[in-house]
């Protein structure tokens, strides 16, 4: 399988790109521009000498990945699919980011008329299979690819061969583990669901991430 990622130049990007490569996974890392693509690159080879790592510009990132994530900022998403929308058609396309505001220690949610991000992408995209994923997990913690990350991610989506695509790229991940959550629609109560955890860290002043009990241990 190979993993591409649109917008890979950040800590999600080359992050995530980096644990995957370390469990073996192809990884394409995609920017609009070829040389912060090559730059990022770069991170993830500092990090996993021997990955299987390619920089290319997002449409041909799109093109040569089985599955497509978006990294990039929640801001930034819809545009950045507007303007992909023909490259990422057909394709398994993962939106794992959250419309979460921060401001002065205060946390909230701006969801899209749509009702999530990952089914506002499927709105522009009709027919990309997406799914919601990673949405639980501080983007700050993928670089640092020695610390394994305890955290469960609730996987959404309509397709379930996509769905369970990136279930299994989960794996990948130390410490981390997939829950099926569902149907797409089920992707905007998750990013809702993010404020409560930001804002539980904030109160705490800690890097608390989620996990369900009561699950089938061999999950």
């Amino acid at each position: 399988m190979i993993v591409s990622f649109v917008g890979g130049t950040g800590p999600a990007g080359f992050g995530l790109a980096a644990r995957f490569a370390k469990g073996g996974v192809r990884v394409v890392i995609g920017s609009r521009s070829a040389e912060r693509a090559e730059q990022a690159r770069g991170m993830v080879l500092e990090r996993v000498p021997k990955a299987d790592c390619r920089a290319m510009v997002n449409e041909a990132a799109i093109a040569a990945g089985d599955v497509v994530f978006l990294t990039i900022p929640f801001q930034a998403q819809r545009h950045t699919v507007e303007t992909l929308a023909e490259d990422l058609a057909g394709n398994v396309v993962v939106s794992m980011a959250n419309p979460v505001w921060v401001h002065a220690g205060k946390v909230r949610a701006d969801a899209p008329p749509a009702g999530s991000l990952a089914e506002e992408v499927q709105e522009l995209v009709p027919t990309a299979r997406v799914v919601g994923a990673f949405h639980e997990v501080n983007v700050r913690k993928f670089p640092k690819i020695d610390n394994p990350i305890h955290s469960d991610t609730i996987v959404t989506a309509n397709d379930a061969v996509a769905k369970a695509m990136v279930m299994g790229l989960v794996g990948h991940v130390d410490g981390m583990r997939a829950v099926d959550g569902g149907g797409l629609l089920n992707t905007r109560y998750v990013e809702g669901f993010v404020c409560v955890l930001v804002s539980a860290n904030f109160i705490y002043k800690a890097s608390s991430a989620l996990r369900l009990t009561g699950l089938p241990e061999d999950l």
